[in-house]
């Protein structure tokens, strides 16, 4: 059974996936089956969605995690793992965010409202969930914004690893909904 099942006959959600389709490439015989789950957490919806990828091309693209808020909010975040074009500009500009703890700000990035991304980083629950972990969060670029995606690099390790990714998405959700 996929992590996506269990976590659905958790909360009493929809599974569905696509059969699995498969055609021969250069490289070999290549495979491609989506899986999806809905759930409700705390009145909210998730949706989980994976894009497994086997035979010749092994691998899966990431799984990504998607909470639905309630209305259309006017905001922007943006949270990623820090790469060296990243560690260069806080060497050149290093006050810009000197307002995030050193330790998130050693490993992570940030982008988008900086009166959010205050909020957001002056709670110690977000900075001693998000430590350690490989993920990417972003609410969706334009004007207005209905969804917040998580997307963990290494992927869910079980159902006590994904409820730690939806505590994350539901503060950055009460901290947008404060932030309006």
């Amino acid at each position: 059974m996929s992590i996506i099942q269990e976590i659905t006959e958790k909360y009493n959600g929809e599974y569905s996936e696509n059969p699995t389709a498969s055609f021969n490439s250069p490289a070999g015989k290549y495979s491609y089956q989506p899986k999806k789950g809905i759930i409700n957490i705390d009145g909210s919806k998730i949706s989980i969605n994976l894009n497994e990828v086997g035979r010749a091309m092994y691998g899966t693209e990431p799984f990504r995690i998607t909470l639905y808020l309630d209305n259309e909010y006017q905001t922007e975040f943006n949270l990623f793992p820090k790469d060296l074009w990243n560690k260069f500009l806080d060497f050149l500009f290093p006050k810009r965010r000197a307002f995030v703890p050193p330790k998130i700000l050693k490993q992570f990035w940030f982008g988008g409202d900086i009166k959010l991304i205050r909020k957001i980083t002056s709670d110690k629950l977000f900075n001693d969930s998000i430590i350690d972990e490989r993920i990417y969060i972003e609410t969706m670029p334009g004007k207005s914004t209905n969804r917040i995606v998580l997307t963990p690099e290494r992927g869910i390790n079980n159902i006590e690893h994904f409820e730690k990714f939806i505590s994350i998405l539901k503060l950055v959700e009460n901290k947008i909904k404060n932030c309006t």
